[in-house]
């Protein structure tokens, strides 16, 4: 069999090993969305390890607060989880901008996804 050259976005799809997750977090001010698609689970506790860093606007709100909710989308909110990766919490309430509603979390601040 010959190697295929694939286009970068299709060959992360096969490397990736778990869902995409919308993580939702709050900085004590407003709430925010992240998609994100690296993470794994740690062992059989329920820690999850997330690849964030400074670039990410959540990535503060993580650190200060250490919560955040893990929501995975259904297929239905495909586009908008992708959209939602696309743009910044930094300058859009993306709540808002994507028609989403936030629920209280069942523990802190950050919010659950209606």
């Amino acid at each position: 069999m010959a190697l295929q050259k694939l286009p970068l976005e299709k060959a992360f799809m096969l490397v990736e090993p778990g869902p995409v997750l919308l993580v939702t977090t709050n900085d004590g001010r407003k709430n925010n969305i992240m998609t994100i698609t690296w993470h794994m689970v740690l062992d059989f506790t329920p820690q999850i390890a997330l690849t964030t860093g400074p670039w990410n606007h959540s990535f503060q709100a993580l650190r200060d607060t250490k919560e955040c909710v893990l929501a995975v989308p259904t297929v239905d909110l495909a586009e908008k989880a992708v959209a939602i990766g696309d743009c910044s919490g930094a300058d859009v309430d993306k709540f808002r901008k994507f028609g989403l509603t936030p629920l209280p979390g069942l523990r802190g601040k950050a919010p659950l996804i209606s």
